[in-house]
């Protein structure tokens, strides 16, 4: 299945489930910041968030930087919690 758009709030839930959090004080007006620790080191993706629903090709972004692909073991289906 290839990304699609997502719902910020699906999104977050995402995220959160699988080791990473956000923090939005680090963002820059719209954006804010979504983190995951992989390996030794923590990795960073800044999302702007002034949508409610965000574009396919920012989530598949956040998933190739947080390591939340099937290359890295979460397939599409458990990502999108399919």
């Amino acid at each position: 299945m290839p990304d699609k758009p997502l719902n910020l709030r699906d999104l977050r839930r995402a995220v959160l489930r699988y080791g990473g959090w956000e923090d939005a004080s680090r963002g820059k007006g719209s954006h804010t910041m979504f983190f995951r620790k992989r390996g030794t080191g923590v990795f960073s993706f800044p999302l702007p968030t002034k949508d409610k629903i965000v574009k396919k090709h920012y989530v598949k972004a956040l998933r190739e930087q947080l390591g939340l692909t099937a290359a890295d073991g979460i397939s599409d289906d458990d990502f999108y919690d399919e």
